[in-house]
């Protein structure tokens, strides 16, 4: 009699509808599905090959524990070594090629760990492996060549969407060119880090066909906002909202603010007692990779 409620149980579990099964699969963060439940029989290893489980392949998710979280803060604070590196590179690696087994190229959006490291043959197999990204989330810490940049973004060419956290004395220079020479669909930025007149240049030259940047957190000079308003013609929206300034007198807020009045540009500032005014700067970069960075709260961003 045990035997038969034994068999009969497990009957029940192979024939559950696979469609259920994905809707409970949804709850489980990503290590759990693939290293677990995948595993507990073949109906639940095929549903956790479901496309729709996939649409969003979240590498800040993975194994994201408490200890993760405080490691991740931390890592805004100290010297990057080379060690430190190398082992989150490692780890950053056996994580995408694990997912991607269960992924396939089902994925339309590709979120790195906000304090992760990227190399170029992360970035390449990435995009080998999920070639229909449209939402692209990258990591503050890129160690990239321009030919893994070229490879890259001439196999996104449906990105809509790029987020993007640079450290100019961390990292070389983002390859703004390579980006929009492949992206020609790609409307919505994020950016922070240094935004100086040079790096405005480069994004007015190679991405024309921004509708929506955000610049929040991010360290920027006057001369190169107003640059932005100016030189973008389709821009309808900028964030510059928790940004910290150079210090420029040659252009003042009030020229910008005329700037975007005159293109009807939707330009959205911190208000005068914003709490981020008494905060070090320091403490803004932490939101990179928080809900409130990769999913912008001002619903008219549409990130």
């Amino acid at each position: 009699m045990d035997k038969a409620d034994s068999s009969r149980q497990v009957s029940k579990w192979k024939t559950l509808d696979r469609g259920i099964l994905s809707v409970i699969f949804r709850k489980l963060n990503v290590e759990d599905l693939t290293m677990g439940a995948s595993g507990v029989c073949i109906s639940w290893f095929l549903a956790a090959h479901n496309k729709s489980l996939w649409n969003t392949v979240d590498l800040d998710k993975f194994r994201q524990t408490d200890k993760d979280l405080r490691l991740n803060e931390l890592r805004y604070r100290i010297v990057f070594t080379e060690n430190f590196k190398d082992s989150d590179i490692s780890e950053t690696s056996r994580s995408l090629r694990n997912i991607t087994k269960f992924s396939r190229s089902a994925p339309v959006n590709l979120v790195f760990g906000c304090c992760s490291s990227l190399d170029d043959e992360i970035l390449m197999f990435a995009a080998a492996s999920m070639p229909n990204i449209e939402k692209l989330v990258l990591p503050r810490w890129c160690y990239l060549s321009k030919n893994s940049f070229g490879f890259a973004f001439s196999k996104w060419k449906n990105l809509k969407t790029l987020i993007v956290a640079h450290d100019v004395p961390l990292t070389e220079t983002f390859e703004f060119q390579v980006v929009g020479e492949s992206c020609n669909n790609l409307t919505n930025l994020k950016y922070l880090g240094g935004l100086g007149k040079e790096t405005a240049e480069d994004i007015v030259r190679y991405l024309k066909n921004i509708k929506r940047l955000s610049l929040q957190c991010a360290y920027v000079s006057r001369p190169g906002v107003l640059l932005l308003i100016t030189g973008l013609q389709n821009l309808a929206i900028l964030n510059v909202s928790h940004c910290k300034e150079f210090d420029d007198e040659t252009v003042t807020m009030d020229n910008i603010v005329q700037a975007a009045t005159q293109k009807r540009v939707r330009f959205i500032l911190c208000s005068n007692n914003c709490t981020c005014r008494n905060k070090p700067w320091l403490e803004g970069l932490t939101t990179y990779g928080s809900e409130s960075w990769r999913n912008d709260e001002i619903k008219e961003l549409e990130f």
